[in-house]
């Protein structure tokens, strides 16, 4: 009998003869826009200062602190990001020395299917930005030249799940007593776990700065803006831990070019209802720490608020829809692209003007739903807008 056979091997050899590298040979995995994540923001942007005056010339200053969450990473379907394990129709008598001179094991191949990838990352985002906006109107409107600055504190808990190991003979599928299947599951679940703890830790460190040039036109009831962002890379940035899934305060070497245009109109003066549209469009030049170049995105954002004193209270929704493919210009055989980013999200936000200063606090909560290859995250977040 097979099992008869399969008793007799050492299985404490076999344990330790399944390298841990082995159970991961998928190296860098495939994802829609790299590491599922574009340089546009998963979390809305529009808040209290929809309903702001037309802006004075001069200088202006803000910060805000955020602490998103990333609670998951969805792959290309919707449903939970897998990765290969690297082993599929392994040879038993591959695996280990003791397996060589039974003649049994060697008919007979394991293989593992794809493992879930579980990313929890708690993270503190500090933002300075400022700019001058000038005196001086052209097309009727001014001209606002800013820049945003981010500090980012982030701490990942990584965690990978295989499914149980499957088995192969001459007759198709087999099963194997326990005293094979144990280690060889065994073995999977320590290599996982290894390449779990190589994903999590802590990092910190300035981000990506985005400059950004705006026209700003205001009337009697409308506000509308058009304006460009360059975001370049002066975030710290490894590809080795990218592709360890470890945490990196950039994106790496490439630019970002987001052109877009905004609105906001005063439904009803009496009420103090207004409402405000966002629109942009996103492209990225090729990461050359990566070789990999994400795809082209889509960024709308909807809002509706009301003012009743100082105090103000909306809703917003938006999307992020990346509407080209990835591509690769390396030589790493294994990077496959899969799928595009998409992710969905809204949520309340509150802002209160201080009597008699020019400074507002806006407070928004933001959850992303609707993913596809894209990271999952909430976030709390707190802006302060000066004017100097």
């Amino acid at each position: 009998m097979i099992s008869s056979k399969f008793k007799k091997i050492n299985t404490t050899l076999l344990l330790s003869a399944i390298p841990v590298a082995s159970m991961f040979v998928c190296g860098t995995h495939a994802n829609a826009a790299e590491s599922w994540k574009l340089r546009q923001s998963p979390i809305g942007s529009f808040g209290g200062d929809i309903f702001a005056p037309a802006e004075k010339p001069g200088f202006f200053g803000g910060v805000s602190i955020a602490t998103p969450t990333i609670t998951g990473v969805k792959g290309p379907t919707g449903n939970t990001v897998t990765i290969p394990s690297g082993v599929t129709n392994v040879p038993l008598g591959a695996l280990s020395p003791a397996l060589a001179s039974a003649v049994a094991p060697n008919k007979y191949t394991v293989s593992v299917a794809e493992g879930a990838v579980v990313l929890n990352q708690d993270q503190t985002q500090i933002n300075l930005g400022g700019g001058y906006i000038t005196e001086g109107t052209y097309a009727d409107g001014k001209l606002m030249f800013a820049a945003n600055v981010p500090f980012i504190k982030a701490t990942r808990t990584g965690s990978l799940v295989f499914p149980s190991a499957t088995f192969s003979g001459p007759a198709g599928p087999a099963q194997l007593p326990a005293t094979i299947t144990g280690p060889v599951d065994a073995s999977v679940k320590a290599g996982a776990d290894a390449r779990a703890k190589l994903a999590s830790g802590s990092t910190e460190g300035l981000g990506d700065t985005e400059l950004s040039t705006v026209w700003i036109k205001n009337t009697d009831r409308l506000r509308v803006t058009a304006g460009v962002s360059l975001f370049v890379p002066t975030g710290k940035f490894d590809p080795v831990r990218q592709a360890n899934l470890q945490a990196n305060t950039g994106f790496g070497d490439f630019y970002t070019v987001r052109p877009g245009a905004t609105f906001a109109y005063n439904l009803d003066p009496k009420e103090r209802i207004t409402v405000a549209g966002r629109v942009a469009y996103g492209f990225n030049t090729v990461n050359k720490d990566t070789q990999y170049k994400s795809g082209n995105f889509v960024y709308a954002e909807g809002a509706i608020a009301k003012v009743i004193g100082d105090v103000a209270f909306g809703l917003n929704v938006f999307s992020i829809q990346q509407i080209s493919d990835d591509s690769y210009s390396g030589t790493d055989k294994t990077i496959v692209i899969n799928g595009r980013y998409k992710t969905m999200g809204g949520g309340p936000f509150i802002s209160y003007k201080l009597p008699g200063e020019d400074m507002a606090l806006n407070f928004h909560v933001s959850n992303n739903f609707k993913g596809e290859s894209a990271i999952v995250v909430k976030t709390y977040q707190l802006r302060l807008i000066r004017g100097f």
